[in-house]
């Protein structure tokens, strides 16, 4: 499993404390005009189907299998732009998305 997080993003969520015992939890649902989208939160119980994505020093990001399956290439970055602050995800092996970014499909 290959997901890369920017400095920028690693900063800000070590900012919210998502460290220890809390982590990222990504998932994939169904959404969105392409079919797919993203979906993030903090979580501190894990299941028993989740995958560690990306750990580093005192920060995990976690999924389940199922998701997991579409996450292979995905990149995490953080912006503080003025139209478009927060966390941008994007998955170098998606097929399609759609204009605004939001979905994909693979």
């Amino acid at each position: 499993m290959n997901i890369e997080i920017s400095q920028r993003a690693v900063d800000e969520l070590v900012k919210m404390d998502i460290t220890g015992e809390k982590f990222l939890r990504i998932a994939v649902v169904t959404g969105g005009c392409a079919g797919m989208t993203y979906s993030a939160g903090i979580d501190s119980e894990m299941q028993d189907d989740d995958m560690v994505l990306y750990e580093q020093e005192n920060l995990r990001v976690m999924a389940d299998m199922k998701s997991a399956l579409y996450l292979d290439g995905l990149q995490i970055d953080y912006s503080e732009d003025l139209l478009q602050s927060g966390f941008k995800f994007t998955n170098t092996r998606a097929k399609k998305s759609c204009g605004c970014g939001k979905s994909f499909s693979s």
